[in-house]
Protein backbone atom coordinates (compact mmCIF):
# COMPACT_ATOMS: atom_id res chain seq x y z
CA UNK A 1 0.00 0.00 0.00
CA UNK A 2 2.86 2.40 0.79
CA UNK A 3 4.46 1.97 -2.65
CA UNK A 4 1.17 2.60 -4.46
CA UNK A 5 0.55 5.72 -2.38
CA UNK A 6 4.05 7.06 -3.14
CA UNK A 7 3.62 6.39 -6.86
CA UNK A 8 0.19 8.08 -6.86
CA UNK A 9 1.67 11.07 -5.02
CA UNK A 10 4.53 11.38 -7.55
CA UNK A 11 2.07 11.05 -10.44
CA UNK A 12 -0.21 13.68 -8.93
CA UNK A 13 2.80 15.97 -8.43
CA UNK A 14 4.00 15.53 -12.02
CA UNK A 15 0.48 16.05 -13.34
CA UNK A 16 0.18 19.19 -11.21
CA UNK A 17 3.42 20.57 -12.64
CA UNK A 18 2.24 19.93 -16.20
CA UNK A 19 -1.18 21.45 -15.47
CA UNK A 20 0.37 24.61 -14.01
CA UNK A 21 2.80 24.81 -16.95
CA UNK A 22 -0.23 24.74 -19.31
CA UNK A 23 -1.79 27.63 -17.36
CA UNK A 24 1.39 29.68 -17.81
CA UNK A 25 1.48 28.80 -21.51
CA UNK A 26 -2.17 29.84 -21.90
CA UNK A 27 -1.43 33.23 -20.31
CA UNK A 28 2.11 34.01 -21.53
CA UNK A 29 2.56 31.77 -24.58
CA UNK A 30 5.77 30.43 -23.01
CA UNK A 31 6.38 26.72 -22.51
CA UNK A 32 7.59 25.62 -19.11
CA UNK A 33 8.93 22.09 -18.76
CA UNK A 34 9.68 19.89 -15.79
CA UNK A 35 13.14 20.47 -14.35
CA UNK A 36 14.79 17.08 -14.78
CA UNK A 37 17.42 18.00 -12.20
CA UNK A 38 14.78 18.31 -9.48
CA UNK A 39 14.71 14.59 -8.72
CA UNK A 40 18.48 14.29 -8.46
CA UNK A 41 19.21 17.51 -6.62
CA UNK A 42 15.91 18.36 -4.90
CA UNK A 43 15.58 21.55 -6.92
CA UNK A 44 12.64 23.58 -8.14
CA UNK A 45 10.00 22.08 -10.44
CA UNK A 46 9.71 24.04 -13.72
CA UNK A 47 12.01 25.86 -16.15
CA UNK A 48 11.42 27.59 -19.49
CA UNK A 49 11.72 25.28 -22.49
CA UNK A 50 15.25 25.60 -23.99
CA UNK A 51 13.81 26.91 -27.29
CA UNK A 52 12.03 29.82 -25.58
CA UNK A 53 13.62 33.27 -25.53
CA UNK A 54 12.77 36.90 -24.98
CA UNK A 55 12.23 39.30 -22.08
CA UNK A 56 9.40 37.26 -20.51
CA UNK A 57 11.58 34.15 -20.59
CA UNK A 58 14.42 36.15 -19.00
CA UNK A 59 12.12 36.89 -16.05
CA UNK A 60 10.96 33.26 -15.82
CA UNK A 61 14.59 32.09 -15.75
CA UNK A 62 15.19 33.83 -12.42
CA UNK A 63 12.15 32.27 -10.75
CA UNK A 64 12.31 28.98 -8.87
CA UNK A 65 8.85 27.39 -9.19
CA UNK A 66 7.67 24.87 -6.64
CA UNK A 67 4.32 23.34 -7.65
CA UNK A 68 1.99 21.51 -5.26
CA UNK A 69 -1.28 19.68 -5.93
CA UNK A 70 -3.00 18.60 -2.76
CA UNK A 71 -6.42 17.57 -1.53
CA UNK A 72 -6.53 20.42 0.97
CA UNK A 73 -3.92 23.12 1.56
CA UNK A 74 -3.80 23.93 5.26
CA UNK A 75 -1.90 26.91 6.65
CA UNK A 76 0.67 24.48 8.06
CA UNK A 77 1.23 22.84 4.68
CA UNK A 78 1.49 26.18 2.89
CA UNK A 79 4.05 27.38 5.45
CA UNK A 80 6.10 24.18 5.00
CA UNK A 81 5.84 24.44 1.20
CA UNK A 82 6.98 28.07 1.32
CA UNK A 83 9.98 27.10 3.47
CA UNK A 84 10.92 24.38 0.93
CA UNK A 85 10.43 26.83 -1.95
CA UNK A 86 12.66 29.45 -0.30
CA UNK A 87 15.46 26.97 0.41
CA UNK A 88 15.45 25.66 -3.16
CA UNK A 89 15.40 29.20 -4.55
CA UNK A 90 18.24 30.27 -2.27
CA UNK A 91 20.32 27.26 -3.29
CA UNK A 92 19.86 28.15 -6.96
CA UNK A 93 20.07 31.95 -6.44
CA UNK A 94 16.58 32.49 -7.82
CA UNK A 95 13.37 34.14 -6.63
CA UNK A 96 10.99 31.72 -4.88
CA UNK A 97 7.52 31.15 -6.37
CA UNK A 98 5.05 28.63 -4.95
CA UNK A 99 2.08 27.54 -7.06
CA UNK A 100 -0.53 25.28 -5.51
CA UNK A 101 -4.01 24.00 -6.18
CA UNK A 102 -6.40 22.17 -3.94
CA UNK A 103 -8.69 19.50 -5.37
CA UNK A 104 -11.55 21.23 -7.19
CA UNK A 105 -9.87 24.60 -6.59
CA UNK A 106 -8.04 27.17 -8.69
CA UNK A 107 -4.29 27.69 -8.91
CA UNK A 108 -2.82 30.19 -6.45
CA UNK A 109 0.66 31.65 -6.80
CA UNK A 110 2.63 32.87 -3.79
CA UNK A 111 5.57 35.18 -4.44
CA UNK A 112 7.58 37.69 -2.44
CA UNK A 113 6.04 41.17 -2.46
CA UNK A 114 9.33 42.61 -3.71
CA UNK A 115 8.56 40.89 -7.02
CA UNK A 116 5.55 43.23 -7.27
CA UNK A 117 7.45 46.30 -6.11
CA UNK A 118 11.23 46.15 -5.75
CA UNK A 119 11.15 49.07 -3.32
CA UNK A 120 9.44 46.89 -0.73
CA UNK A 121 11.49 45.40 2.07
CA UNK A 122 12.96 41.93 1.66
CA UNK A 123 11.37 39.45 4.01
CA UNK A 124 11.44 35.70 4.37
CA UNK A 125 8.15 34.53 5.81
CA UNK A 126 4.71 34.32 4.29
CA UNK A 127 3.89 37.70 5.82
CA UNK A 128 6.20 39.19 3.15
CA UNK A 129 4.36 37.43 0.31
CA UNK A 130 1.40 38.00 -1.96
CA UNK A 131 -1.03 35.30 -3.08
CA UNK A 132 -2.07 35.87 -6.68
CA UNK A 133 -4.20 34.23 -9.33
CA UNK A 134 -2.32 32.78 -12.30
CA UNK A 135 -3.64 35.65 -14.43
CA UNK A 136 -2.37 38.28 -11.98
CA UNK A 137 0.99 36.54 -11.60
CA UNK A 138 1.43 36.46 -15.39
CA UNK A 139 0.53 40.15 -15.55
CA UNK A 140 3.34 40.84 -13.04
CA UNK A 141 5.77 38.78 -15.15
CA UNK A 142 4.79 40.75 -18.28
CA UNK A 143 5.28 44.06 -16.43
CA UNK A 144 8.70 42.98 -15.17
CA UNK A 145 9.66 41.93 -18.70
CA UNK A 146 8.50 45.26 -20.16
CA UNK A 147 10.28 47.40 -17.58
CA UNK A 148 13.46 45.42 -17.15
CA UNK A 149 14.10 43.16 -14.25
CA UNK A 150 16.76 43.78 -11.65
CA UNK A 151 17.56 40.35 -10.33
CA UNK A 152 16.87 40.38 -6.64
CA UNK A 153 16.98 37.08 -4.84
CA UNK A 154 15.94 36.03 -1.37
CA UNK A 155 19.47 35.06 -0.38
CA UNK A 156 19.77 36.41 3.13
Amino acid sequence: MGKVSAINSRTKGANGELEFARCIHDELGIRLVRNLEQTRSGGYDLVPHPDESGPVVDVLHVLAFEVKRYRRATNGLITAWWHQTRIQAKDSRRVPVLAYREDRGVWKVICPTYLLNQDLQLGHGLQWCATLSVECFCSVVRELAAGGFERRCDNE
